[in-house]
């Protein structure tokens, strides 16, 4: 056996408590079993792949640049694995299935429950296996929910709805 990979994607902005969740799960996944001590790859979503994948093109231009994006990633990323022994890094991904589908060595998949995570997980571990690649292990991390019992999502936060820690905001009505 050789150290365990996770792999997860996405935006990351604005980073909040669902994505601290979901980066811990993947720290915890790489973390644990095999041999080393792990390694988590977080594939950020490059700009010109946001634009495709948004219901609404014109969101990705409230994302923020990749290089932003990155920055502020690295940054949570560093503060979240000083409590564990697997390393990180961050790739940006191009098309949907990122390096996920590419990296034969990987072991994990790391995702969010909301159904279309979970039907783009079965997707992807379909295009391992007409690559001829093991499909990778699906782990789901849990929705955080904010003040109000509903989840926390970047979409709430740029609403202003919540903030990243998902406590309800003052609203003129």
């Amino acid at each position: 056996m050789s150290a365990r990979i996770a792999i997860l994607g996405g935006t990351f902005t604005p980073i909040h408590n669902g994505h601290r969740a979901l980066l811990h799960s993947a720290f915890q996944t790489a973390s644990h079993d095999g041999q080393g001590d792990g390694h988590v790859i977080v594939g950020l979503t490059a700009e010109s792949l946001a634009r495709e994948t948004r219901s609404d093109p014109s969101h990705a231009d409230q994302l923020g640049s990749y290089t932003d994006r990155a920055e502020t990633l690295g940054n949570t990323l560093e503060r979240i694995s000083d409590a564990y022994p697997a390393t990180w890094e961050i790739v940006k991904i191009t098309d949907t299935f990122g390096p996920a589908a590419t990296r034969e060595d990987a072991d994990a998949l790391v995702v969010a429950p909301e159904g279309k995570a979970q039907q783009r997980a079965h997707e992807l571990n379909d295009e391992r296996l007409q690559r001829g690649y093991q499909p990778l292990e699906i782990h789901t991390s849990p929705f955080v929910v904010a003040e109000d019992g509903l989840r926390i999502s970047s979409t709430r936060i740029r609403n202003g709805e919540i903030n990243a820690q998902g406590r309800l905001l003052e609203t003129d009505d």
